[in-house]
């Protein structure tokens, strides 16, 4: 705003002051409309936002009701858990299985003979030759290989050590030395017969080179047996069991579907006895996390709804007319009954859940307990059914409210747009009291100069008269 810092000398009033005080009374209402609409912006923002995180969290808690096997839970217990352990999911039948371990499953690792490359041979300074290796895996039509090269100058054990680790995903390779001279180790990453190196092939045109050394055969080899080249330290082979009386065979000791739902990790040869039984009151913990779910919901939905005639203080969405769409929404889907359902379980209400005064859901424990005592599958059909069960209803109506283009998420956008827009009212205000101030300045100037010449009129005239009477006497 101007400043006039001359203002009131000619007439000796506070003209800064007094345009101050006339500016600041003719902005307050409407400084003060603006504020109290963006307070009422801010409120409905901050209440909308509550609601749709108090749905989504309840959407969240429906995510795990929706089908069948989030009311049960499945637990595996094995006799001798030395030899293996086992896990089920929750749709694993109850049942039991007896379970001979025969054999693990292991992977190969062999090394070359102590003599193979020739007294003192250092594995980091002599050359085997410029050339390729190609290491076969397992046999028959499965059978994969992997090549590696040595280039001149970089051609020793080490060498070749080193670019087995760094290009191989099936084997790793080490150079020991076991006071008879290097020995190249050969160890397969992963158990099973199919894993095992079973050749290596060598591709270089030095005959007398050290590398043809390492061309072998090693299908034949039982542990602990040798040929020219190498000697097979460990055996790969692979799993092997009976489930109730069935053989069994796996490249891993990690086993799955051979008894429905459970996985079997295996450790320990020997026999054991696997039980899957099912926990009792899962389905009674789903249901009551239900419950627990909906009425925190229903509790936001009151806070936010409230009205205290007291002290006059209301919550952020009183009387919104959203709220009370979804308040209405919710009672209408949790009073409907289920399509296709038969017999006594075809709505909460049939099995001991209904509605308090304030909304939230109240359980009659006997009533439920009794439902999932007698008729449970068909408990569990009332909140699991595809179409038009309580899990897929009420998921369907938060989508409806937190999605996209929801009635929640349009509002709360209107709503930051007008919030946004009250910048340029005080803007426009900001420049209207501008215009006002000047205004007020202009007059209050030309008010502030009559009243100055008028004094010096006065001033002459005293003067005047003060010489006149002088005179007279």
């Amino acid at each position: 705003m101007a400043t006039i810092s001359s203002m009131g000398v000619g007439s000796g009033i506070d003209v800064r002051g007094l345009v101050d005080e006339l500016v600041a009374a003719e902005r307050k209402p409407s400084e003060q409309r603006i504020e109290r609409r963006e307070q009422r912006l801010e409120a409905e923002i901050s209440g909308l936002g509550k609601l749709q995180g108090a749905l989504e969290e309840f959407g969240a808690a429906l995510d795990g009701l929706n089908q069948a096997a989030d009311f049960r839970q499945v637990d595996a217990q094995v006799g001798d858990e030395t030899l293996l352990s086992a896990s089920a999911n929750r749709n694993a039948p109850p049942g039991s299985y007896d379970v001979n371990v025969v054999q693990l499953a292991q992977s190969q690792r062999m090394a070359t003979n102590a003599d193979l490359f020739g007294e003192g041979f250092s594995a980091g300074s002599d050359s085997l030759g410029v050339g390729s290796i190609t290491l076969r895996f397992g046999a028959g039509d499965a059978q994969t290989s992997e090549t590696f090269s040595l280039e001149e100058g970089a051609d020793t054990l080490q060498d070749l050590r080193a670019a087995i680790n760094a290009q191989s995903t099936n084997v790793r390779a080490t150079v020991v030395d076991d006071g008879e001279g290097p020995r190249l180790v050969l160890t397969s990453t992963q158990p099973g017969e199919q894993n095992a190196i079973t050749g290596i092939d060598v591709d270089i045109d030095d005959e007398n080179a050290l590398l043809n050394n390492l061309r072998t055969d090693v299908s034949a080899l039982a542990q602990g047996q040798a040929n020219d080249q190498f000697t097979l330290l460990r055996q790969s082979q692979n799993a092997k069991l009976e489930v109730d009386g069935l053989t069994i065979t796996r490249p891993t000791n990690d086993i799955s579907g051979v008894i429905d739902g459970v996985d079997l990790t295996l450790s320990g040869i020997g026999d054991t006895r696997v039980n899957v039984s099912e926990k009792t009151g899962i389905a009674r913990e789903a249901v009551d996390g239900f419950v627990e779910a909906y009425n925190a919901l229903r509790s936001q939905m009151n806070e936010l709804n409230a009205f205290d005639p007291e002290s006059g203080e209301s919550g952020l969405l009183n009387g919104d007319a959203t709220l009370r769409g979804v308040q209405s929404r919710l009672s209408q889907m949790l009073g409907n009954t289920v399509e296709g359902m038969e017999g006594g379980v075809r709505a909460l209400a049939d099995i001991g859940i209904t509605t308090d005064r304030d909304g939230t859901l109240q359980v009659n424990d006997f009533q439920l307990d009794t439902a999932l005592s007698e008729n449970r599958d068909a408990v569990i059909r009332l909140f699991t059914q595809e179409e038009g069960g309580i899990a897929s209803r009420m998921d369907g109506l938060v989508k409806e409210f937190t999605d996209r283009d929801s009635i929640i998420r349009s509002r709360t956008e209107t709503l930051q747009q007008s919030l946004s827009g009250l910048t340029e009212d005080r803007e426009r205000l900001d420049r209207r009291m501008d215009r006002v101030e000047a205004r007020y300045v202009s007059q209050f100037s030309a008010m502030d100069a009559m009243v100055a010449q008028m004094n010096q009129t006065s001033e002459f005239l005293d003067n005047q008269l003060a010489a006149l009477n002088s005179n007279n006497k």
